[in-house]
Formats: structure tokens, sequence, C-alpha cells
């Protein structure tokens, strides 16, 4: 099976973006085989999230081809199968929609996990450190009051606050609820 080398943006941006950024010295510092794997794994946990509408191959898709009848088995079956390989055809999450290119704030969402990724950050292990009240050594104890620290971030995997907040415009609203009525 080949590993998928595709993320959003490229190495070029992602240097830009880090030579106008303070305090940008774990992607200085990283070797040059290291940032396209942070950007990998960072385009991963972003693509894992849940989106607001559809990638732009099926949304081409649903405008190309009408929506069947579904009292039809086999049109909805063909239909079903039109989507899934629309959805094939577009490996990563972005673009959406009518949008033909991948957001700005998705780039950056990316650059900044990558960063953190090279800055020994492991979303795992920040995940599992939720649950710490209290730690120590000898005689040093360490006490967290993590009930008012916002931790959404972190409980999504996402370990950078900042990627967290240009992500999160994009994602669907878990807690929405859509009814329609049928006749």
């Amino acid at each position: 099976m080949a590993i998928d080398t595709s993320y959003y943006g490229d190495l070029q941006e992602a240097d830009a973006y880090f030579a106008g950024r303070l305090h940008s010295q774990a992607w200085e510092d990283a070797d040059d085989a290291d940032k396209p794997k942070a950007l990998l794994a960072a385009c991963r946990l972003i693509d894992n999230l849940n989106f607001k509408g559809d990638k732009h191959t099926v949304w081409v898709y649903r405008q190309q081809v009408p929506t069947p009848v579904w009292n039809d088995p086999p049109d909805v079956e063909a239909w079903e199968d039109g989507i899934r390989a629309a959805e094939a055809n577009q490996p990563l999450e972005f673009p959406r929609g009518s949008d033909t290119v991948v957001p700005e704030a998705i780039r950056r969402a990316q650059y900044e996990l990558a960063f953190s990724l090279l800055d020994g950050v492991d979303p795992q292990m920040e995940l599992e450190n939720l649950q710490v009240t209290a730690q120590g050594y000898a005689e040093v104890r360490t006490h967290f009051e993590r009930n008012m620290v916002p931790i959404e971030h972190l409980v999504n995997l996402i370990p950078n606050p900042l990627a967290w907040s240009l992500l999160k415009p994009f994602l669907r609203d878990d807690q929405a609820v859509r009814l329609s009525r049928v006749s």
C-alpha cells in the first residue's frame, strides 16, 4: 500500500509562513525530512474532524446528478455509489462545497499543528494528561485544576489552541439536530 503524501499547501508556503512568525524555532531547527512528515501528520489530525458540507467532488456530483426518489432502490443504490466514488476521488477533506481551493485558515491550522508536533507535543499524551489531577516527586507536588480550562481542542486531538480556533468555524455543530418533515 502506497503512503499518501498529500497535505494542504506545500513546504515552501510553510517555510514562508514560519519566516514571518515569531517563536518559530521548532520549525527552523527541524530536519528537512521531518517537516513533510509533520505536515502530513497535521493534515491527518485535521481530516479526522467532522466538517460542514461536502467535499468539493461530492458537491459537484450532487449538482450534476439529482437526488433520486427514495422509493426506487436501484436508483438510490446507483446514486449512493456515485457519492462514494466522488468521495474517493478527493483524498483530503478540503476544498469543500463550491470552493475550488483550500482556505488559508485550514493551511495555517495545519502549519501550526505541524509546528506543535515538531516541538514534541503528542496529541495522545495531551489527552491522557487531562486525567491527571496531581503528580509529585519526593516533596514536590503539582496539582492541575482542569475543570475551568477550555479543553475542547485536546478532546478533539488538536494540541494547538490557535490551530483549533482556525479550524472551529469549519466544523459541523455536533449539538445541532436537523429535522425534516416528510409528507
